[in-house]
């Protein structure tokens, strides 16, 4: 009984594991893609900060 009981953990983590990943591949795809608007601005999470940063300061 217990063999079964592990093989569907691993199954079950196996698949929340695939869900998180393919989760952060579409959140860097879309960052990806918004970043592509203006080629001249920096990319990744900073670029966002920094973009917060100047519509507090005005």
């Amino acid at each position: 009984m217990q063999p079964s009981t592990n093989t569907g953990r691993r199954a079950r983590n196996a698949v929340v594991l695939a869900l998180i990943v393919a989760a952060l591949w579409a959140g860097t795809a879309l960052t990806r893609g918004a970043a592509q608007a203006d080629p001249s601005a920096p990319t990744g999470p900073v670029a966002h900060f920094g973009r917060a940063v100047e519509i507090i300061r005005g």
